[in-house]
């Protein structure tokens, strides 16, 4: 009896534990009301004009046509006659832009970059994908949100400094490229040239995760996600050789059996999951925004991590994907007929590489859930894995600070980017990249960055202008 009233005692205090660390489980950001500024149609206008120009790029670069780049180039010279005429302007052979306007130090120089190729667009659009113009409260087109919106924000809200004769107390770099969407090198040449000129960017701030609502569960406050560190990439082929031959005498086990067997263990294997110290301080913030039910869970990460990394996998492909090395199985190639069984079959998985991993464990990994040596595994397309932005380096709170002060009810967050941007070149040169899109967007916004009906709310766009205004007060 003794003893089952020490494990009681035990367990009573545990409790009180848990219950008394949720209880103090309270928000530290100290939230203040954000400053509200009247925004005129002028970035909404500006937006409109940019998206009637087609650049879009093709991986084949031979589809691209270049010179509606340099048209867009002039005019964007055109609408900011302040900014290139104070700024040391360059435009590389890849149609790059770079800005440079000179400030009162180069000590802790700041680089405010976005990309202005768009994806091409297919069919099924309900208006013209470059019209530019606003359809029911919304700049519609492609680009409107990736991402030509940041860029002229950027540029809008420098315009408006310069008028007031704005120098930032250290040199800012304004730095477009012209070839994301294919992962170009535009903007790894300017990269290059900071390197050879020594050039450290103290802060480096792209596209990235945006103001969402309902992004956490439990939260009502809207979010906005900071990336701190995108996942790396590589494309991985499997391919098989065998015995194909007439489909009227199919043999057993042929190269499309083993290849489908050896795709759908790895959809059953997944590699393993695991917080990082970017997915820890999202889950500590959010957490103290959460109801009191899920408080006890996250105040109580010493005892329910595990749990908690268990739901993060099955809960969306969005949470699983933070806290795991992704497979997307994209092409699937073989047959030519159908009466003729293929003697070879190929696959490529788009593999997006978590921080704590490796090109190295992912094969390793293929190699032990699939367990077939007839199948030939080929790795390309390699982009590396960069370090996380330290979240207590001064670049990353002046950030954060300005989301406070744009925006009200709105939690800032530090997250891990799923997809890739050209942010992660400029890890060469800097210690803090912060990838985030300053605007609020709905689901439905966001999924048509690549897909149909792409638009951006003119809200939305007019307070994403008020925050780049907002951040050239502290550069």
């Amino acid at each position: 009896m003794i003893g089952l009233y020490i494990a009681l005692a035990i367990l009573g205090l545990l409790i009180l534990i848990i219950i008394l660390k949720a209880l103090t489980f309270k928000d530290k950001t100290n939230l203040k009301q954000a400053v509200e500024k009247e925004v005129d149609d002028t970035v909404v206008n500006e937006l409109c004009t940019l998206l009637k120009f087609k650049t879009v790029s093709h991986i084949d670069s031979a589809l691209t046509d270049f010179s509606v780049f340099q048209d867009y180039i002039n005019k964007v010279k055109e609408m900011y006659p302040l900014v290139f005429s104070k700024c040391e302007f360059t435009q590389t052979k890849e149609y790059a832009i770079k800005l440079k306007l000179k400030g009162e130090s180069s000590e802790k120089p700041t680089v405010l970059m976005s990309h202005y190729d768009v994806v091409p667009t297919t069919e099924g659009w309900k208006h013209d994908p470059y019209l530019g113009e606003v359809v029911d409260g919304s700049v519609y087109g492609r680009g409107a949100v990736d991402t030509k919106s940041t860029m002229v924000c950027a540029l809008r809200a420098l315009e408006n400094a310069l008028k007031n004769n704005y120098v930032p107390k250290n040199d800012l770099y304004l730095c477009f490229g012209a070839n994301e969407e294919v992962y170009g090198d535009s903007q790894v040449k300017i990269v290059e040239e900071m390197k050879k000129e020594g050039i450290k960017p103290a802060l480096v701030f792209d596209e990235g995760g945006g103001i969402t609502k309902n992004a956490f569960p439990g939260v009502k406050e809207d979010t906005a996600f900071l990336g701190v560190v995108e996942k790396g990439m590589c494309n991985v082929k499997l391919s098989i050789d065998g015995n194909g031959g007439h489909s009227s005498t199919p043999r057993k086990n042929g190269p499309t059996v083993q290849l489908a067997r050896a795709l759908d263990q790895l959809e059953k294997h997944p590699m393993k999951p695991k917080f990082t110290r970017t997915t820890l301080k999202m889950v500590d913030i959010m957490g103290r925004h959460s109801s009191f039910g899920l408080k006890v869970v996250f105040a109580n990460m010493w005892i329910f991590k595990g749990l908690l990394k268990k739901l993060f996998t099955i809960l969306s492909a969005d949470t699983r994907a933070l806290l795991t090395t992704t497979f997307a199985f994209t092409l699937i190639q073989g047959g030519t007929a159908t009466n003729i069984i293929p003697n070879h079959v190929e696959a490529n998985i788009n593999v997006r590489i978590a921080p704590f991993n490796t090109v190295e464990e992912v094969i390793k990994h293929i190699k032990k859930v699939i367990k077939n040596d007839n199948i030939k595994i080929e790795v390309s397309d390699i982009n590396k894995m960069y370090k996380e932005c330290d979240f207590d380096l001064e670049a990353y709170k002046k950030v954060e600070n300005i989301v406070y002060k744009t925006y009200n009810d709105t939690v800032a967050a530090p997250f891990i980017m799923l997809g890739g941007t050209d942010a992660r070149h400029y890890n060469e040169v800097s210690d803090c990249v912060i990838r985030f899109s300053p605007m609020k967007v709905t689901n439905e916004e966001r999924n048509g960055m690549h897909g149909l009906d792409e638009q951006l709310k003119v809200e939305s766009l007019k307070k994403g202008l008020v925050f780049y205004e907002n951040l050239l007060e502290v550069l």
